[in-house]
């Protein structure tokens, strides 16, 4: 079996997507060695170790979409594989071979004010061209596939939902020199609430915020610490921050190497997560792995991924959101039953599971 995967979300600092891919990969090279899998770029990767795995020619880095429309069938074209599976949301409109695409949820149909115009103009025309010509979509969630039937008029037995999992990587830091020298690197306070994600309004962040500061209204000095890419929302959180007296309590951090991600999980006192929509949210995941108890929003696909495991919150009540935090930072049998939930929880999902469930759709698709 000849597979062809598109592996542009691999490139630079890599987001949800990118790990994903990136995990992907790996996992079905080791779950189908028989298998040859080409991996499709527009610029070279970083050097792949994963026996299975070869990287195609073509490259064209000026542009990803003139490159995946373009440039990207020609490529496929001498490649000839069986199958092709394009995991972030899009694919070449010109294509021959059967293909398999990841939509990983319907934000940009049912929250499109949260994305930026240039994304919408991209994506909104093409996304249900893309999904109507695939052999199959697979989805994160089940809450997302339900969304994608529904907004896309897509045929319940086509969407597929596959959860994602944890990275080997994400496990407790116990030891105090590792843990002060983070803590020292990024300046953290001894006690913090952590938050791991994009900066963007459908993370709900303001309302997060806003939650902070009824705590300390309530007497209780809470530290905020925001983990991610510079989105369009930084500057609003830095004034709603400032007006509400919190300019030297919420903290941002950047974008932070994978590496230190474990270890700022393992710091945090409570990780919160309160996203308005997510197709999955493997964050409050990545938090339990490292023994972080976990705040998030009940109703969406959080809920579905975490279950019991987690504090559940009515995402749009900033004072219900604020009241779940003051409990958990508290109350430590509360945070300590979070934790050994959280941590069996965890151990049901897998990436071997998660590439075992996609090998098997490749193998429906090509009969």
């Amino acid at each position: 079996m000849r597979i062809g995967i598109e592996c542009t979300p691999m490139l630079g600092n890599r987001s949800g997507v990118g790990h994903y891919t990136e995990q992907i990969v790996t996992h079905l090279a080791q779950a189908r060695p028989a298998w040859e899998f080409t991996l499709f770029c527009n610029r070279p990767l970083e050097q792949l170790t994963v026996p299975g795995l070869r990287l195609a020619n073509g490259y064209f880095p000026h542009s990803r979409w003139l490159w995946m429309q373009f440039k990207l069938p020609g490529a496929i074209r001498q490649e000839w594989p069986d199958l092709c599976h394009f995991p972030n949301n899009s694919a070449p409109i010109r294509h021959v071979t059967p293909y398999v695409t990841t939509i990983h949820d319907a934000s940009l149909f049912l929250y499109r004010r949260h994305h930026p115009w240039s994304r919408l103009l991209a994506l909104r025309l093409l996304m249900p061209l893309v999904a109507r010509r695939a052999s199959a979509v697979i989805t994160d969630s089940e809450s997302a596939r339900a969304d994608l039937v529904r907004v896309l008029g897509l045929p319940p037995d086509k969407v597929h939902a596959i959860h994602l999992a944890v990275a080997d990587s994400f496990h407790p830091w116990h030891t105090a020199p590792e843990r002060g020298n983070l803590q020292e690197k990024y300046g953290l306070p001894p006690q913090f609430i952590l938050y791991v994600g994009s900066i963007e309004p459908r993370k709900n962040l303001r309302r997060l915020v806003q939650a902070v500061s009824g705590l300390h209204r309530r007497g209780l000095r809470a530290h905020l610490c925001l983990v991610g890419p510079n989105g369009r929302l930084l500057d609003v959180l830095q004034k709603e921050a400032a007006q509400l007296g919190l300019a030297g309590f919420v903290h941002y951090l950047g974008y932070v190497h994978q590496d230190d991600l474990p270890g700022l999980y393992s710091l945090a006192t409570v990780f919160a997560f309160p996203s308005l929509y997510e197709g999955f949210g493997l964050p409050p995941l990545e938090a339990m792995a490292c023994g972080a108890p976990v705040l998030t929003s009940r109703g969406t696909a959080m809920e579905e991924v975490c279950g019991e495991a987690a504090w559940l919150v009515d995402p749009r009540d900033v004072a219900e959101m604020s009241a779940g935090l003051y409990t958990l930072l508290t109350d430590a049998r509360q945070r300590d039953v979070l934790r050994e939930k959280g941590w069996a929880r965890v151990q049901q999902f897998t990436w071997a599971q998660t590439a075992e469930k996609t090998a098997v759709l490749y193998e429906e698709v090509i009969g």
